[in-house]
């Protein structure tokens, strides 16, 4: 089976009357939720030096670079966006396969602006993008265990076709930017906890939005390039590949956006379930900070690879940090951006409860990003023991999110940015987002 061709016909012809009405309702809630974080992320930290790096590039002003006040090239755009939304660690994830909607809407809103695309373009580029990123990723989860960061990684296939597909590219032109974004693709997961791990998923934006331009012009490359022996596949899993044929085969059934979470809080995946359970130990047994005396979490051997900042000595590891997260749980009234900012990293509160928590790495429960449930016991300076297994988050697969529950998240993004007006106009037009003749009115009413 040739999968880089299969692909790239998939792309290149599915109909947006072949998704389901739940396909397009969801597409628009994950849109708003990476919106949100693409408008928030230009204050977080390492974001200035993006900002800096495009606007020193110059070029022609193609798409909105978000929160300054510029226009720019859009590769350079989906860069700089796409750092943006990384930035927050707000970004919806689907596991095992490890990829994220977050990689795919800089690129496809930078292209959409730039070309004018309708609301219908737009979801279909997302759709089919996504469901090709996340394929890739489940057949190639050992990659991940070798230590590439695949959400950047498969992140690149899938913005050179989401760009691709907005460019209306047929399935010749649609393989050749797979082929030229398999040559980029690339993203390491030691890199958590530090600015490089930030600007991956940017690189991504970037990398694959220059792939599909350059398809579109007739550049080339080998149509064969993810399945090969010497293909990309099995250069990033040793050889290990899991069912490729399956890419394939499940393709569509159903569509894997349906298995993304959104995330509550702005800080990694693997910590969610963990500060939410705090939380509301914290709220149900009326709880407070000096009321615990430790706290174990055991956890299995993957999960230290990715939350590796006991201590954070900044914004970014502490977003990456157990101790950390929980102490913001039990410290503050609610989990929002600030509670990993540095003054709270200092604050002698903060550091004297992070001391309070243990880290216990279960090597006999395995290596495995999703599958296995943490164990939380809290013990109580009263002598009491709480013991807690949370299997899974608010907002996780099957519970998913609708449209009006995630505009409490959007609105805590562009709130004291964005106009409220133009914050009211803004989701107007995602609510209505296939109705939207060009996806540019919903940057413009953004831009800042």
């Amino acid at each position: 089976m040739n999968i880089t061709k299969e692909i790239a016909a998939r792309v290149a012809g599915t109909r947006f009357e072949d998704f389901s009405d739940h396909d397009v309702a969801y597409s628009k809630t994950l849109a708003m939720s990476a919106l949100g974080a693409m408008v928030a992320g230009p204050y977080c930290v390492g974001s200035d030096i993006m900002t800096r790096y495009v606007e020193r590039a110059g070029g022609a002003g193609e798409a909105s670079v978000l929160g300054a006040g510029m226009k720019a090239p859009v590769e350079m755009a989906a860069l700089a966006n796409g750092t943006y939304a990384h930035a927050t660690e707000y970004e919806d994830d689907s596991f095992p396969e490890a990829v994220s909607s977050y990689t795919l809407f800089p690129a496809i809103l930078a292209m959409g602006e730039k070309l004018g695309s309708d609301g219908k373009d737009v979801i279909a580029a997302f759709i089919l993008s996504y469901e090709a990123q996340a394929r890739i990723g489940l057949a190639c989860r050992e990659a991940r265990r070798l230590g590439y960061m695949v959400l950047s990684l498969a992140g690149s296939i899938g913005c050179a076709l989401a760009g691709a597909r907005l460019l209306k590219l047929d399935e010749e032109a649609t393989a050749n930017a797979i082929a030229i974004a398999a040559s980029q693709a690339s993203g390491l997961g030691y890199q958590t906890g530090t600015m490089s791990h930030i600007v991956e998923m940017g690189f991504s934006a970037r990398n694959g939005l220059t792939a599909a331009l350059l398809a579109a012009d007739g550049f080339t490359g080998q149509k064969d390039i993810l399945e090969a022996p010497r293909g990309l596949f099995n250069i990033i899993t040793a050889g290990k590949v899991d069912n490729p044929e399956g890419i394939i085969e499940d393709w569509g059934k159903p569509f894997r956006i349906n298995e993304i979470g959104i995330k509550s809080y702005p800080c990694c995946y693997h910590l969610q379930r963990m500060i939410e359970t705090t939380a509301a130990v914290k709220e149900e047994e009326g709880l407070s900070a000096d009321d615990i005396d430790a706290i174990s979490v055991e956890v299995n051997a993957f999960f230290p690879t990715v939350v590796q900042h006991a201590e954070p000595n900044d914004p970014i590891q502490a977003q990456f940090s157990l101790p950390h997260s929980l102490a913001i749980a039990m410290l503050e009234p609610r989990v929002l951006p600030a509670g990993f900012g540095r003054d709270k990293i200092a604050d002698p509160a903060f550091a004297a409860f992070r001391k309070k928590v243990e880290t216990v790495v279960r090597e006999d429960w395995g290596w495995t990003p999703t599958g296995w449930t943490p164990s939380l016991t809290y013990r109580l300076k009263d002598g009491r023991v709480i013991e807690r297994r949370p299997e899974t988050a608010k907002g996780q697969p099957p519970a998913l999110l609708g449209f009006e529950e995630c505009v409490p998240k959007y609105r805590g993004c562009v709130e004291g940015i964005v106009p409220e007006d133009r914050i009211v106009r803004s989701i107007e037009l995602m609510a209505g987002m296939e109705e939207c003749a060009d996806i540019g009115q919903l940057m413009r009413a953004v831009a800042v």
